[in-house]
């Protein structure tokens, strides 16, 4: 694997595009000038001068392309050569601002000579027209590079250290990280165990990096350290005496899988140096081996079709047990072992599956599905969101199918046997209609089923909020049209029976439109917001975010792929209006939805009974005789709804669908949100992904602007309950790894918690150890 496009490559690119120019509008600029006023490029201009036509302003030194004011007029004019190549050529002027030769009257006399060379040459400097700094270059998207650099004092003092090492990495490795003080400074601070992965990394590249002297001390260090000769024994060697990790090269090794995405080379260099006979104590080292593990095991959850329910979950348990600890793998680290994540939900599915949701009447089975059953259908959404191809995602989707829909189809009749009963008479009675207190805002969400609302209180309590979660009961059917007018904080008889499945306005009789909901709202007082504005905290306001049921019926399946996005829109968004003043926020949706791995099976209705057909309802036709289960209708208790039994579908080909009647689609959260005295002050530090690797857990957070600990604490207010074998400082936001060394620790619970100085926590999420969730 070659990396040759390294930073400097990039840089000079950058060059390359600011001095070029349109013949048909401009003249052929003669130079291009590079301000830089701290001088902050000029430990590497002579690097670039040997890529680019290049001459700096400086004291007198020809042979370095270097000299005062009038010499570089001189070059630039063609009178003097000094061996650069025709065309214009780049004027680097270190301690030289570029206002500095603006005005040409008031121009320091030393800088007199080139003054004029502005209105003939195109200037290398950032769009806002101040000199580049190193970091602004980097770090910009539109004229730099690009690349993210941690924003703090630390890493800009680290940046410029580094700066020479940082021109010869390979731009494809830079842009995957975070560049902050410790990425820097490992550059910097170079060590043998360092650059034998870096040699195997990119091998030509190392070595074309490398002069002559550096290249001898590598090759006599390896001999001595590691026992063999780079140039003599080549990279397939050192790997195979790596993925051995015997002696010296078990440290080698620790420290590749500490950060494995930073030697993507090293992994083809392993698939090249696999011996034929495998030590067992190593057989995670080699890549083929856990692809060829990953291939067994798409196959076998492809065999979860023929299998019932009881059969799958001993499978599962079968599975876990072979294929489970490659979890703890670099390959894992590198997501090349999906399946066996996706298997690690799979189990959870079946443990949860094995109990039917309580039906003895509507109140027991709504508490059970609150308090357990959401959790089913988040393992099913988290297996198949593991998966990133289409032959993993069948074969997932069959196993799930395996372990879920008999259950699922279970709780969907045990719900409809149980509304049934009670709407008949008149008993059945959905969440009331939203806050019109002042001081509340309501975000209305459309579709946020209760396994996502969990997700994002987790992520909203991880930043400081308090959110208190209830479920409520979604009016039926569950479809927009008919649930959503029932949420919305109008006057009592305000709306009333519609036609299809739509509210309307009692005095007017227009369906229920978006439109004229709003008209409504406002005038009852309510302000209506639309997605960016934040209205007036001293009063009630309603507004509306998230596309989590547009995504879901425009895409199906693959909306287990952006429930991650909409959570964090979603959890920004009531963060935005609590930061503006707004004392809580109410989160109400209209209904949830079912999501079936390989489609809902097509129950027939006659179409002579029906006046308007969903996918898992329809409103019937006045007498209408049917063989499926039937609720009133909420805005009409005279008109019958026909519900599609079970988790079926009146329509063929589904795989997302609401209207019907479900724990999933009918028993829907609602939140409370306010603001909690950690985040009183101001937008604090969050836990945005956690990802058990084994008993190591890689952690990212955001909001971090001065120094932290992160650590894994059983208690998460003391510091001597922690059970990582070391807390992490840091100062910026990014990634750490935590390691639990106790085996017994797995499956326990425990909090991450960022922690100031002080001992302040500024961010806490409770896990699992060693489980993903």
């Amino acid at each position: 694997m070659q990396l040759s496009r390294t930073v400097l490559d990039n840089i000079i690119d950058c060059l390359n595009v600011a001095v070029a120019y349109n013949a048909n509008v401009h003249e052929k600029p003669v130079a291009l000038l590079w301000p830089d006023e701290n001088a902050q490029w000029q430990q590497v201009i002579e690097r670039i001068s040997k890529r680019v036509p290049l001459i700096s302003l400086g004291a007198y030194e020809p042979s370095r392309l270097r000299g005062p004011a009038y010499w570089i007029r001189c070059v630039v004019a063609g009178t003097l050569d000094v061996g650069v190549p025709e065309g214009p050529v780049v004027v680097y002027m270190p301690g030289v601002m570029r206002s500095a030769l603006r005005a040409i009257e008031t121009c320091p006399a030393e800088l007199a000579p080139i003054a004029e060379l502005q209105y003939r040459s195109q200037w290398f400097s950032h769009p806002n027209h101040r000199d580049w700094s190193v970091r602004a270059l980097l770090a910009h998207r539109e004229r730099g590079l690009g690349l993210r650099i941690a924003d703090d004092a630390e890493t800009t003092s680290a940046l410029l250290l580094a700066l020479d090492r940082l021109l010869d990495e390979p731009i494809e490795r830079v842009s995957k990280h975070l560049l902050d003080a410790d990425y820097l400074l490992e550059l910097v601070n170079e060590d043998p165990v360092r650059s034998l992965l870096r040699w195997l990394d990119d091998p030509h590249g190392f070595r074309t990096r490398s002069d002559n002297k550096q290249w001898t001390a590598f090759v006599q260090q390896c001999k001595a350290d590691y026992g063999f000769d780079p140039t003599a024994d080549g990279e397939v060697t050192a790997a195979r005496k790596l993925g051995g990790r015997t002696g010296a090269w078990a440290n080698v090794w620790m420290r590749f899988a500490e950060t494995p995405d930073r030697y993507g080379g090293v992994v083809d260099q392993l698939r090249k140096a696999r011996p034929r006979e495998l030590c067992v104590a190593n057989a995670d080292s080699w890549p083929q081996d856990n692809e060829r593990a990953e291939r067994q095991l798409r196959d076998q959850l492809r065999d979860f079709e023929a299998l019932t329910p009881d059969r799958a979950r001993n499978e599962v348990a079968r599975l876990e047990n072979e294929h489970g600890w490659r979890r703890g793998t670099v390959w894992a680290d590198l997501d090349h072992a999906p399946l066996a994540f996706a298997l690690e939900q799979l189990v959870v599915l079946g443990e949860l599956t094995t109990q039917p949701l309580s039906a003895d009447d509507l109140d027991v089975l709504v508490a059970d599905y609150a308090a357990r059953g959401w959790q089913a259908d988040d393992a099913v959404v988290r297996a198949l969101a593991a998966t990133g191809t289409l032959a993993d995602r069948e074969a997932v989707s069959a196993a799930a199918a395996a372990l879920y829909l008999r259950w699922l189809d279970a709780g969907a009749k045990a719900l409809q046997q149980a509304i049934g009963s009670m709407a008949n008479s008149h008993k059945y009675r959905p969440g009331p209609p939203a806050s019109a207190t002042a001081g509340i805002v309501t975000v209305f969400i459309d579709g946020l089923r209760l396994d996502v609302a969990r997700r994002i209180q987790e992520r909203l309590t991880g930043a400081g909020l308090h959110v208190e979660t209830m479920a409520t009961l979604s009016a039926l059917p569950t479809v927009t049209q008919t649930s959503k007018p029932a949420l919305v904080p109008v006057a009592p008889g305000t709306l009333t029976a519609g036609p299809d499945l739509h509210a309307s306005n009692a005095t007017t009789h227009t369906k229920a439109s978006i439109q004229v909901l709003r008209s409504l709202m406002t005038a009852n007082g309510v302000q209506v917001l639309d997605s960016t504005e934040h209205g007036d905290p001293s009063g009630t306001a309603w507004t509306e975010t998230g596309e989590i049921d547009h995504r879901g019926h425009d895409v199906g399946i693959r909306l287990v792929d952006h429930l991650d996005e909409e959570v964090i829109r979603i959890a920004a968004r009531i963060r935005e209006l609590l930061d503006v003043g707004w004392q809580q926020v109410e989160v109400v949706t209209d209904h949830g939805w079912v999501l079936v791995p390989g489609g809902m099976e097509k129950v027939d209705l006659p179409p002579a009974t029906t006046e308007v057909k969903k996918g898992r309802c329809a409103r019937l036709k006045s007498g209408a005789a049917v063989d499926v289960p039937t609720v009133p209708w909420f805005w009409d208790d005279n008109v019958r709804i026909a519900l599609a039994p079970g988790a079926s579908c009146f329509e063929a080909n589904k795989v997302y669908e609401h209207g019907g009647v479900s724990p999933q689609e009918c028993i829907v959260p609602r939140l409370a949100v306010r603001t909690g005295v950690q985040a009183a002050a101001t937008r604090g530090p969050e836990f945005t992904k956690v990802k058990w690797l084994g008993l190591q857990c890689r952690v990212e957070f955001t909001g971090v602007t001065d120094k932290v600990v992160v650590d894994l604490r059983g208690l998460p207010a003391e510091p001597k309950s922690s059970i990582a074998k070391q807390a992490k400082e840091t100062a910026t936001d990014g990634k750490v790894s935590l390691v639990v060394l106790d085996e017994e620790h797995e499956g326990e619970r425990a909090h991450l918690v960022l922690v100031a100085p002080d001992g302040q926590i500024l961010a806490q999420r409770e896990v699992v150890v060693g489980r993903n969730r």
